[in-house]
């Protein structure tokens, strides 16, 4: 498919950045809607007139991520680098965009939820239309969401390797899990369990998981998927080949 750019307007800071947008899809295009969903908030300031696209992680362990992946990525994409750096009083790191332009094809051509991130979130149709694709959602989104954490279980050292997702939308993990295991995964669903948090009127958040448990899930999400974030795929290197090896 082609995109139908001809209603979106580029402001003049678009043209100054020299923002380019994508003619059709492609598999960075679509990691890089797989982050927004997972770390980015796209949102209009329409008394300002500020479109505002900001993806931000930890900058304890995805400083590396943004640098060598996420920045790269965007440029090819849409023709500028973002200003990575750290965020919120240093308490965040990634990027803030102004962007008329990008905000609209996000939102108006591929489908991410502007505002808050509610029920409304989920897989944009146009990805899951084409196995490629997905799969290059799924990597960016369990890049920035997701969780690569090897238990101990009754060992000594961690070894037992789980990756999970979680989100209050109900919606975006339901269909994550039906993509997973149509590529064949055995996927554990919990949805809508309490979260204990105090600060909150109601003193609990209900959250939804999904996990990929086991040696055989781990073995055909590299295989299938991978990551391309350093910090999951160290923990693979520094866990799983030396349990493999016979080392743990």
């Amino acid at each position: 498919m082609e995109f139908d750019l001809s209603d979106i307007k580029f402001s003049e800071p678009d043209v100054l950045k020299g923002l380019k947008l994508p003619k059709i899809p492609s598999k960075k295009l679509a990691y890089l809607c797989g982050i927004f969903t997972g770390d980015g908030s796209i949102y209009e300031r329409k008394d300002k007139k500020d479109y505002v696209l900001k993806c931000v992680g930890n900058p304890k362990d995805e400083q590396e991520l943004y640098y060598s992946v996420i920045g790269p990525y965007f440029k090819e994409v849409f023709g500028f680098m973002p200003n990575i750096r750290l965020q919120d009083t240093n308490t965040t790191f990634g990027f803030v965009v102004l962007s008329k332009g990008l905000l609209r094809f996000l939102t108006d051509k591929i489908g991410l939820v502007k505002g808050r991130k509610d029920e409304r979130l989920g897989i944009p149709e146009i990805f899951t239309k084409d196995k490629e694709l997905i799969i290059h959602f799924i990597r960016g989104l369990f890049d920035t969401d997701g969780c690569m954490c090897f238990k101990k279980r009754y060992k000594i050292n961690p070894y037992y390797p789980t990756i999970s997702l979680s989100s209050f939308s109900e919606k975006l993990i339901k269909e994550v899990a039906i993509e997973l295991k149509g590529i064949g995964f055995k996927v554990v669903e919990i949805y809508n369990y309490k979260v204990i948090d105090s600060r909150l009127k109601n003193g609990f958040n209900l959250i939804n998981r999904i996990e990929l448990n086991g040696f055989k899930n781990l073995e055909l999400w590299v295989s299938k998927i991978n990551f391309s974030s350093p910090k999951h795929l160290n923990k693979i290197k520094k866990y799983y080949y030396k349990y493999s090896e016979g080392k743990i």
